[in-house]
């Protein structure tokens, strides 16, 4: 472990003297110079995780996949969804989000200042214990995991949120590369609450990045094609078939014998427990097709983004 952690910081220095600063150098952004460096961590932690899911997750998918991918047209298989990744996992989307929103972001962290808002600090929680770097992250992981739970949840009860939220689930053929097959609104909101919700309750920002390139992995794992439930490590950690559950047509978002009423199951995204103690987990060996009822996309990134928009502004129209 060591070992890799020199690796990683020889590299990460390496890109920081001989292509980082000489950029910002000839370009006069010297002064984001130390917002540069969570940026090349953002980059090389996003490249590490597309050269996981290509060398170790895709061999696996294909040696134990859950469906024959033959029976798809080439049109609906990886080719978006493999570019949804690389612009997600290597921090292109979050270098446009720290430019657009960055004195936002700094405005509202000093106001919570100004105030005197306490935030939850876990480290302070029992001195020696919870100030252990590797037991806070994992306290802030699962409290972070909850809220994604309530958020996920919430994007399949509002119709104009699903309108944006159904392109995730529009893939009829899931593989490792679907889980940034996303709507950038979506992203957007997404991004902007959690990094509000990390602010608060105190998560360094070195620990947020880890959680967040940690839950990226484990959540392309589980959008794999891939006929896998993790035995009895299913009730710990989100199985593929589990997950595959929640994009299944006609059950992971819809109410269970009322087609086209939003619902679903499954909704957790790292840990089951949410979905277990609140009720809506569903665990089960079929595989059932995924997709949409009724919702048939283009393989075009900029169709999906026009059709998500449209249809999410008709349906606040509608109200």
């Amino acid at each position: 472990m060591n070992s890799l952690v020199t690796w990683y910081s020889n590299i990460q220095e390496w890109m920081m003297q001989n292509i980082v600063l000489p950029i910002l150098y000839a370009t006069n952004g010297m002064g984001h110079a130390d917002d540069a460096v969570t940026g090349l961590d953002w980059f090389l932690l996003g490249l590490i995780q597309v050269i996981v899911i290509a060398l170790v997750f895709k061999p696996i998918e294909n040696l134990v996949p859950a469906e024959d991918a033959s029976k798809h047209s080439k049109k609906n298989l990886q080719i978006s969804d493999v570019f949804y990744t690389l612009i997600h996992r290597l921090g292109i989307f979050k270098l446009v989000l720290f430019f657009a929103f960055s004195d936002l972001f700094f405005w509202f962290d000093a106001q919570l200042h100004d105030v005197g808002y306490k935030q939850l600090n876990v480290e302070n929680w029992i001195p020696g214990i919870t100030s252990i770097p590797l037991i806070s992250f994992l306290i802030y992981l699962v409290i972070i995991d909850f809220f994604e739970y309530a958020y996920h949840r919430s994007s399949h009860k509002l119709n104009w949120w699903w309108q944006l939220h159904a392109l995730h689930h529009s893939q009829q053929y899931m593989t490792v590369w679907s889980d940034n097959r996303n709507h950038v609104l979506d992203d957007l909101m997404h991004a902007a609450f959690f990094a509000v919700l990390a602010l608060m309750i105190g998560v360094e920002p070195i620990q947020f990045l880890w959680i967040i390139a940690l839950g990226q992995l484990v959540q392309s794992w589980q959008h794999g094609n891939l006929n896998l439930d993790h035995g009895w490590f299913k009730y710990v950690l989100i199985s593929p078939k589990f997950h595959r559950l929640h994009h299944a047509v006609g059950m992971g978002h819809e109410v269970e014998g009322r087609p086209g009423v939003l619902g679903g199951c499954n909704f957790g995204v790292l840990f089951p427990w949410w979905d277990m103690a609140l009720g809506t987990a569903r665990f089960s060996q079929e595989v059932h097709p995924t997709g949409v009822r009724g919702l048939t996309v283009s393989n075009n990134p900029l169709r999906h983004q026009w059709h998500g928009l449209v249809h999410s502004f008709k349906s606040l129209l509608s109200k």
